[in-house]
């Protein structure tokens, strides 16, 4: 359950520390803030300990990289994990499929399944056909899921495999996963969003309580 009484007392420790902790098992300070999109509070976390010369995980650069379709894309593809067919576009796009903006100021995507709304959402995520999308190819009798990734893991067991890729190829710790289904059952990856670590369920906040010592 989240917003509970227990929930708010297990991040107590961990919110006076930032979120930093330092990860045992991989020797490594990690940002747990969950929140990695640029002037967030956890982007600049990581900016102070860059400028301090200490490495953490994620980087700004990976936080960003992360966040930006084509290159979360790209860096997928090139670490080896199945993703979908993928075009850049600012007004053409063919259904079904997912359309995620580009623009950082503009960051919930839509899934088309019918061309007669095509255009106008398209106008909409393009701001009047002024900036790219990414246009992700649903398959024919595909399914979009979302899960939760917390360091390399998931509480739904059948998504592990893809959560720990997550962690092994961008470095961040926390997120909302976006995956595509196919019709033999594999998995496509599609996207991950910010997963703030107050939302986190009291079972996904003690597998990182088990794992993370906080920084003082």
């Amino acid at each position: 359950m989240r917003g509970t009484d227990k929930n708010k007392e297990l991040i107590e420790i961990p919110r006076r520390s930032r979120f930093v902790g330092w990860l045992t098992e991989e020797k490594c300070i990690v940002n747990l803030g969950g929140n990695y999109d640029y002037l967030e509070l956890p982007y600049y976390v990581s900016e102070d300990y860059e400028h301090e010369g200490k490495s953490i995980r994620p980087t700004c650069k990976e936080m960003i990289d992360a966040y930006v379709p084509p290159l979360f894309l790209e860096k997928a593809k090139l670490a080896g994990l199945a993703i979908p067919e993928y075009y850049i576009s600012n007004g053409y796009c063919e259904p079904p499929v997912i359309v995620d903006p580009i623009n950082p100021f503009t960051l919930k995507g839509r899934v088309i399944l019918k061309a007669g709304r095509a255009q106008s959402i398209v106008k909409s995520l393009t701001r009047n056909y002024t900036y790219a999308v990414c246009c992700q190819e649903l398959p024919e009798d595909s399914k979009v899921l979302h899960f939760r990734a917390v360091l390399g893991w998931s509480a739904v067991a059948r998504y592990n495999e893809l959560a720990r890729s997550i962690w092994e190829t961008y470095n961040i710790p926390v997120a909302r996963v976006r995956a595509i289904r196919l019709a033999d059952n594999s998995l496509l990856l599609s996207d991950i969003a910010p997963l703030p670590f107050a939302d986190l369920t009291e079972r996904e906040i003690n597998h990182i309580l088990e794992r993370v010592t906080w920084d003082s």
